[in-house]
């Protein structure tokens, strides 16, 4: 059975709803043009390595904001990449203690063979920023793809192909959400997020 089986689409009376595992796992697609899709989107942050991130593969395009950053270095509060301690961070004890988050999310993409996978791997970060996938061009196309990302708001990029003259173009087939998704309330799960995306960018400076 393919990976990307695992993961299915229903419809419902609210509109289509995407199933899958806890492991899902997102197949391996067009990373080596997840800058150019970067560029495409007007994303201007550091694009990090593929990273798994709440059971997805993405690849996130974030930049550090250099006076929290400072802030941070000489307060002795470095990423903290623990779940199990930034979970603590909600408590009300904790609250005047917490570090503020040192990076600025500009978009999370999730590059995959299939448009469920790759769905499936951006759903998670809505409410944080921008999501696009990075799809094969005929997958990208396929309307059924469209009228999800239609409901759920990522951009959709096509990757060249292999007949393309420039193997390394992507296109926007569907523009979606520019912002995150407003009603989504901040929890210690997205805090997390912010933490390892900062570890990261310090690890690539």
């Amino acid at each position: 059975m393919a990976p990307e089986s695992l993961v299915e689409a229903r419809g419902t009376a609210f509109g289509p709803r995407i199933w899958a595992p806890d492991t899902v796992e997102v197949l391996s697609a067009p990373d080596h043009l997840a800058r150019a899709a970067a560029s495409a989107l007007g994303w201007d942050g550091v694009v990090l390595p593929p990273v798994v991130l709440l059971g997805r593969r993405v690849v996130v395009v974030a930049s550090l904001l250099g006076e929290v950053h400072e802030r941070r270095m000489k307060s002795g509060w470095r990423p903290v990449t623990d779940r199990v301690s930034v979970s603590t961070w909600d408590w009300p004890e904790m609250r005047h203690l917490v570090p503020p988050p040192a990076v600025h999310l500009d978009g999370i993409i999730a590059p995959a063979r299939h448009w469920r996978t790759g769905l499936t791997g951006a759903a998670p970060f809505a409410g944080l920023c921008p999501t696009a996938l990075l799809l094969p061009a005929h997958i990208a196309r396929n309307v059924e793809c469209l009228s999800h990302a239609e409901y759920y708001g990522p951009t959709v990029l096509a990757a060249a192909g292999p007949h393309d003259v420039d193997p390394d173009a992507v296109d926007v087939v569907h523009v979606g959400r520019t912002r995150a998704v407003a009603t989504t309330p901040t929890n210690f799960t997205t805090r997390w997020v912010y933490e390892m995306v900062y570890d990261r960018l310090l690890a690539v400076h």
